[in-house]
């Protein structure tokens, strides 16, 4: 019988999509702090446009923060940046679509 190669640190598929979601959850917690809320306003307040809307010479303001590299639940990485102002329409679908490759 064929088997499917063991999984990387001894964690099977389930495992893995389990640990992942705790992370998600964990760092989607970070979006209501108060904290967050500053540094969202300080980042639309420093860009108040949508920085794709703006390289398609189209001016639009901005709604979101948007973490320029994913931090994939990455707690230093969701703090770090950097940081981009987007629009909802570019980071709901170009953005996203770009993030899953």
């Amino acid at each position: 019988m064929l088997r499917a190669p063991e999984p990387e640190h001894g964690q099977t598929a389930s495992q893995r999509y389990n640990a992942q979601r705790r992370r998600d959850s964990e760092t989607a917690r970070l979006y209501s702090t108060r904290r967050w809320q500053a540094l969202r306003a300080d980042q639309l307040t420093r860009e108040p446009l949508c920085r794709m809307c703006m390289a398609e010479d189209r001016v639009t303001a901005a709604v979101v923060c948007d973490h320029v590299e994913p931090h994939r639940g990455d707690v230093t990485k969701f703090w770090a940046g950097p940081f981009q102002s987007l629009c909802k329409r570019h980071h709901d679908s170009d953005k996203q679509r770009d993030e899953r490759g």
